[in-house]
C-alpha cells in the first residue's frame, strides 16, 4: 500500500472554492478595479530597516504598479520613514535609485533641498516665490509600520486598519528571527503574466514532484509521504500558512554532501530542528519539516527555513506584466566553509525561482485565449483557493 499523509487544516476552509474562473481576472477593467479596491488599501511591503541601518541612509523603492517612487530614509531620530521620491518644486525625481547615506537630499534640478526627517530645508533664490510656506512644502509621507525589520506601507490617505490588524494573530508570532540573518542573494525578472498567476506559482507544494525534478528532486516527501502533501494548511482572514515536508530518506549528491559538511543545512536539504525557533515556525512541530510558505496578501510570499528565508515580493505593472524579486536571507557565516556551503544554497534559490517563474507566462498565454477560464484546484492548493477569496471580499469591500 502506498503511504499516505493527511494535511491537518486549520482555520475556515468549507467555502473556498475549488474551481476559480481565472480568466476574467486577466482583463484590463479587472485589474483597475483591483488597483482600487485592493493595492490602494492594503498593507504591502517594500523593504527592510536593515536596508537603512543609521541615521542617514536611505534606498529607493520604484512602485511599477502607480508609477510611484518611493524614498525610505532613516532619521536622526532612528525613525525609519517613507516618502515620496518627489521634489515639491516642480516635481523632479530627487534621487534617481540606489542607496547611500546623507544629511539632506538636493534635487539637481533647481537646487531645493530637504532634511532626513522630509522638511524643506532651502528654497534657492526664495524672494522670488509668492505665497510659498516652506513648513507646508516638506517631502509627501506615506503611512508605514514597522514588522520584525519589514517595512509596510499602505497608500490609502488614511488605511482602515493597523498593521497588525492586517496581520492578525501572525504579527506576534517571529519575533527575534529575521534580525539574525542577512541578505546573500537578489533576483530580479518581469514577467508577461497577471500578478495572481505569479503568486499562485510560489504558493502550493503540488508540484514540487515534477517542476523541480532536476533542481531538488528528492528535497522534500519521502518514503512515508511520497505525495508530498502539506503536514499542515493554516488559514487566516487575509493570509495564510503551510509547512513544507522534509525528505528524511534524502540521498546526498556529491555537491550537497560538501554544503552539508561545512554549513548548515538549507536548500536541498533541511535541519528539521526548530528548539529555539519563534511559535510561528513549524507551528505544528511536524517533525519532518522542511521550511513554511506564508502569503502576506497581497504582493509577499516568504519560505521561512531554520536559518534561512526567502521573501518574494510582486508588483503588478498591468494586467499581463509583473515585476517579481525574490531575496534569500541566511544565517551569518563565521568562516570560509560555511561562506562556501552557503553559496550552495544561493544557487540552489536561483534555479528553483526560474523554474517557478518558467510556468507564469505559458498560463497566462493559455487562459488569456480563451480555450477556457476555470481552473481546478486540489485540497494541496487550499492556499490559492484562499487567495482569491481574499480578493474577491476586498473587491467586494468586505474584508
Amino acid at each position: 500500500m502506498r503511504a499516505h499523509l493527511d494535511s491537518v487544516f486549520q482555520g475556515t476552509v468549507e467555502d473556498l472554492p475549488s474551481r476559480i474562473n481565472v480568466g476574467s481576472l486577466l482583463t484590463a477593467e479587472n485589474f483597475a478595479k483591483e488597483k482600487e479596491t485592493i493595492w490602494q488599501k492594503a498593507w504591502m511591503s517594500i523593504g527592510h530597516t536593515m536596508d537603512a541601518p543609521e541615521k542617514g541612509n536611505y534606498f529607493v523603492h520604484d512602485i511599477p504598479t502607480f508609477k510611484l517612487s518611493l524614498l525610505v530614509v532613516r532619521g536622526q531620530d532612528e525613525k525609519v520613514r517613507v516618502f515620496h521620491n518627489i521634489c515639491r518644486h516642480r516635481g523632479n525625481k530627487i534621487i534617481r535609485e540606489g542607496s547611500g547615506k546623507k544629511s539632506v537630499f538636493t534635487c539637481n534640478f533647481h537646487g531645493w533641498s530637504f532634511g532626513i526627517d522630509g522638511k524643506l530645508r532651502n528654497i534657492t533664490d526664495a524672494k522670488e516665490f509668492e505665497n510659498c510656506d516652506p513648513d507646508q512644502l516638506g517631502l509627501i509621507e506615506i503611512n508605514s509600520e514597522i514588522w520584525n525589520s519589514f517595512i509596510f506601507i499602505n497608500l490609502a490617505e488614511k488605511p482602515h486598519c493597523s498593521l497588525q490588524e492586517w496581520l492578525g494573530p501572525m504579527f506576534s508570532q517571529y519575533n527575534d528571527y529575521f534580525e539574525h540573518q542577512e541578505k546573500v542573494a537578489s533576483f530580479k525578472a518581469v514577467v508577461n503574466g497577471n500578478w495572481h498567476l505569479a503568486v499562485n506559482a510560489f504558493t502550493e507544494g503540488y508540484h514540487t514532484l515534477y517542476l523541480h525534478k532536476s533542481t531538488a528532486r528528492d528535497y522534500q516527501g519521502g518514503k512515508t509521504n511520497p505525495d508530498r502533501h502539506r503536514p499542515q494548511i493554516e488559514i487566516f482572514d487575509r493570509h495564510h500558512r503551510y509547512s513544507a515536508p522534509g525528505n528524511p530518506d534524502k540521498f546526498f549528491v556529491r555537491g550537497e554532501k560538501i554544503a552539508a559538511k561545512y554549513g548548515r543545512l538549507m536548500i536541498p536539504a533541511f535541519d528539521f530542528n526548530t528548539e529555539g525557533l519563534p511559535p510561528g515556525i513549524n507551528p505544528s512541530k511536524h517533525d519532518k519539516w522542511a521550511f513554511d510558505v506564508i502569503e502576506f496578501f497581497p504582493n509577499v510570499v516568504m519560505l521561512i527555513g531554520n536559518c534561512w528565508h526567502n521573501e518574494i515580493t510582486y508588483w503588478p505593472i498591468d494586467e499581463g506584466k509583473t515585476l517579481i524579486t525574490n531575496q534569500a536571507w541566511a544565517y551569518k557565516t563565521k568562516n570560509l566553509g560555511e561562506r562556501i556551503s552557503r553559496s550552495y544554497f544561493r544557487a540552489r534559490v536561483r534555479d528553483v525561482f526560474r523554474e517557478d517563474l518558467n510556468t507564469i507566462e505559458a498560463q497566462h498565454a493559455a487562459l488569456s485565449s480563451g480555450v477556457m477560464d476555470e481552473v481546478i484546484l486540489s485540497r494541496q492548493e487550499m492556499a490559492l483557493r484562499h487567495h482569491y477569496k481574499v480578493n474577491r471580499l476586498m473587491m467586494e469591500g468586505k474584508l
